[in-house]
């Protein structure tokens, strides 16, 4: 069983570009069609270490879906960004439904 670094609805930070970023969804390995040279770099052991889809903003402060090896991701400390606030509502959105308990008819 590979164990996660990250959880859903963790804010996180790109390791070089230093964008904030929420995780949406784990995959415990690569599972995309055909990984690209940029998504696995040059380490082929990134393929079977969790990749991360994680909710980034562009420059517009548009939402951008990415596919994040673990490798490109850090912790982020601070729960709140002034500079964007949307990432902070979504992450907190995220975790409140992952608490909420689900109702059976």
């Amino acid at each position: 069983m590979i164990a996660s670094k990250y959880g859903i609805g963790q804010q996180v930070r790109h390791s070089l570009l230093g964008f904030l970023g929420v995780v949406v969804d784990i995959d415990p390995e690569y599972s995309l069609d055909e990984p690209s040279a940029d998504e696995l770099a040059v380490n082929p052991d990134l393929r079977v270490a969790p990749w991360y889809h994680v909710v980034m903003e562009d420059d517009d402060g548009q939402p951008v879906h990415t596919y994040l090896a673990e490798a490109q991701l850090s912790s982020e400390v601070q729960e709140e960004h002034p500079e964007q606030p949307s990432m902070d509502e979504l992450a907190r959105s995220i975790r409140k439904q992952l608490q909420a308990p689900r109702l059976r008819n």
